[in-house]
């Protein structure tokens, strides 16, 4: 059985560094809810939707896990993102800047699936 810790880092090495949106199926519940500052999100398809949308605009994104700790249900991480803003992103053209960003997430995870996430970065930093 996979640990909570696991499935969280599967969302940021499998799902978003590597791009495998098949992974989403495996590791969300179909009703996940995801809160971050440019809204909320409330299924898998929506995340699947939106990590697709920021794949495309910054391709050669990479988020780094700087700390990951849990206890139970709860999964934190404290990680930092770089990428290049090559496509458009929320109706913003391309502007081919590097941006740096750090961040944390903390995930809420049941029978190692994840219901709930809940993302702090700022969002001014992207745009």
């Amino acid at each position: 059985m996979t640990s909570n810790k696991e499935t969280a880092r599967s969302y940021f090495e499998r799902f978003v560094n590597g791009g495998n949106m098949a992974v989403a199926d495996v590791i969300f519940a179909p009703d996940v809810r995801f809160h971050y500052p440019l809204g909320d999100l409330n299924d898998v398809d929506a995340v699947k939707s939106y990590i697709a949308a920021v794949r495309t605009a910054f391709p050669d994104l990479r988020f780094t896990i700087e700390d990951l700790f849990g206890e139970g249900e709860r999964v934190a991480v404290r990680w930092s993102l770089v990428g290049t803003q090559t496509g458009e992103f929320r109706g913003k053209p391309p502007t081919g800047k590097q941006v740096k960003l750090p961040g944390n997430t903390i995930f809420r995870v049941q029978d190692g699936t994840i219901r709930e996430m809940w993302i702090a970065f700022n969002p001014t930093l992207l745009m």
